[in-house]
């Protein structure tokens, strides 16, 4: 998956998350952290286990990778780049 596809994908999958209290469109386009926009963190533990599902691999439940989504974008690029997906 592209960078770019993966930090559509990961906005679509946080809404989700978020039962629709916090929208794609308003993820995609913040500068704010996740919790700023109302990104609480049951929506994250939802967030992790879709990710290790989709993504077939494990995170680290540490707070660097939470903080936004360009964050979250960078450090599963980083983790599936040799992955072939």
């Amino acid at each position: 998956m592209t960078e770019a596809g993966m930090r559509e994908w990961l906005a679509q999958t946080l809404a989700e998350c978020c039962d629709g209290q916090v929208s794609a469109a308003e993820i995609l386009e913040t500068d704010s952290t996740l919790a700023a926009i109302g990104v609480g963190s049951l929506a994250l533990v939802r967030l992790v286990d879709a990710v290790e599902s989709k993504l077939d691999i494990i995170v680290e439940l540490d707070d660097t990778w939470f903080r936004d989504l360009d964050s979250m974008t960078a450090y599963l690029s980083g983790l599936t780049s040799g992955a072939g997906r």
